[in-house]
This record gives structure tokens, sequence and C-alpha cells, in this order.
């Protein structure tokens, strides 16, 4: 057998986001609460003597695919060759705002960390991230769950104690977040930063405490402009309110959306698109 070693890469949901302003760069800054689940792509790397991606599952592998700007970056820092074949089973959608491009970039800059020798620190390798993706950074904390401001780069992670029952749901739709964004500045209503704060710290409290009754504070500033334009998501959340959900929100810039539940419910016939999942408690 070819040597080879494997890595979870886990998703994550965003409980509450809000948009409170467009900075003069181009971006906005929000608010939002990320937490790791347990839904994860598998990465297997292979040595090889160039550097070689091949995916498998809900994605096609691109020449912009995010870990060529992990593999640059490291060259570039330590002039050192980053020559692997990779082969990611990706069970975490393109365009679903589960962050599973993001995900797969710090788990593979943690990788190589330890494989490589590199001695970067938690804080040197988030400076790497930031640069890579906005949400890059959050995947590279020990921690389950922060509360995130700035583009989404500005950290205060903390450990949730939360273990409700989750259920991901999955319309027939990508969402492009620059689409989402122009959308949004289109339509959309910039929250306050303080009234938004306060509701995310609100929900951090309650994920540290696994208080449901917390979380009626979650918001997403972008569902409504999304959902106008892709009834397809209203209708998945509208399946998960049948079946009894106490919490459903679109996560991120969608499409993908979660419900929350006070127990476990069977869930039947709906394929792909109803998939049972939990909130990550510890890697």
């Amino acid at each position: 057998m070819v040597e080879h070693d494997v890595i979870k890469s886990y998703a994550k949901i965003n409980l509450g986001l809000w948009i409170t302003e467009k900075r003069s760069d181009g971006y906005h800054n929000i608010v939002t609460v990320f937490h790791k689940i347990g839904l994860y792509d598998t990465i297997t790397i292979y040595p090889s003597e160039t550097f070689e991606i091949v995916c498998f599952g809900r994605a096609s592998v691109t020449k912009d695919n995010i870990l060529y700007k992990v593999k640059d970056a490291i060259e570039k820092q330590f002039e050192i060759p980053i020559n692997y074949k990779i082969e990611i089973k990706k069970n975490i959608p393109v365009g679903s705002g589960l962050g599973g491009a993001s995900s797969n970039a710090a788990y593979f800059l943690k990788y190589l960390n330890e494989k490589r020798g590199l001695n970067l620190s938690q804080e040197e390798m988030i400076k790497i991230g930031e640069k890579i993706g906005s949400d890059v950074p959050f995947f590279l904390l020990k921690e389950n769950a922060a509360i995130a401001t700035g583009k989404g780069e500005i950290l205060e992670p903390f450990y949730s104690a939360f273990n409700y029952p989750l259920i991901l749901g999955f319309p027939d739709c990508q969402i492009l977040t620059s689409w989402a964004y122009a959308e949004f500045d289109r339509k959309g209503t910039f929250y306050k930063f303080s009234e938004a704060y306060k509701k995310a710290s609100k929900i951090a409290e309650a994920l540290q405490e696994n208080n449901l009754d917390g979380l009626m504070e979650i918001e997403n500033s972008f569902e409504p402009v999304v959902t106008a334009s892709y009834p397809q998501i209203q209708e998945i959340m509208d399946i998960l309110s049948s079946l009894g959900a106490k919490i459903i929100s679109m996560s991120g810039s969608g499409s993908a959306v979660y419900g929350i539940f006070e127990r476990m419910v069977l869930i039947e016939n709906f394929g792909e698109a109803l998939i049972p999942t939990a909130f990550l408690e510890m890697e």
C-alpha cells in the first residue's frame, strides 16, 4: 500500500449573521457566531514529485482550488517545495455557506505545519490564513466556536457545550458569496454593530450553557434577499419546520440551511436534501 495520510476537514455553520457596513475596500463588516459541525471532507495526501489535486463527490477540481494558495504561501515563506497528490472526498457542497474550501485550506495548512516541521504557532498560521480566505482563521482554532467580526477574521474563540440535534438542508442550488453581497447591497438593510454584537454575545453564552432557548436571537442578513431569488431554499426551510425544528436559518450566504431540534427526529425519503449531523464538541 502506498504511504499516505488522511485528515478530516470539518464544516461550520453560522449561528446568526449580521452585515453591519460596507467598507472602503469593497468588503463588508459582519458579526457572526461560527460553530464547527460534524460534516467533513476527507483529504488523503500522498507523497509525490509534483502537486496535484483530485476531487470526488460534491465538487470538481479547478486550477484556483484554495489548496494552491496554501502551497504558494508556504513555498514563498519557507523556500521549500510542497509536492503532494491530494485526493479530496467532498461531502461539504460548494456554494453552501458551510466553509468547505476555507476548511480544506486550514486543515491542509495545519497538516503541513506538523508534517514538515514548520513550527508555526496558531497565531502565525492565522496570519497566513487571513491572506488565503476570511473564514480560514476560524478553522485553525483549537476551539469549536467563535464570535467573528470584521470580514469574519477577527475572532473571539470559546468552547461550546451545545449538543442539540442538528439537521442540514441542501437546496438544489449554489450561491456565490459575491452575488449574495451584491444583492444585499441592492436590497438589504445594515444592522447596527452594537446591536448585532449584543445578539452574538447572547448566542455565545447560550452555546456555552447548552441553552436552546438562548438561540432565538439567530438572524441572517442574507436570508431575505437570497431566498427571494432562490425559493427552493425556503422550501427546504419549510420542510425543517414541518419536522419540528425549533431554530431554522440559512448558513452564511447560503445555500445550505439548518434546523436545530429539541430531540432527534426520523427523516426519510429526502435523499441528500436533508442530512443529520452534530455540533462538533472536540476534534
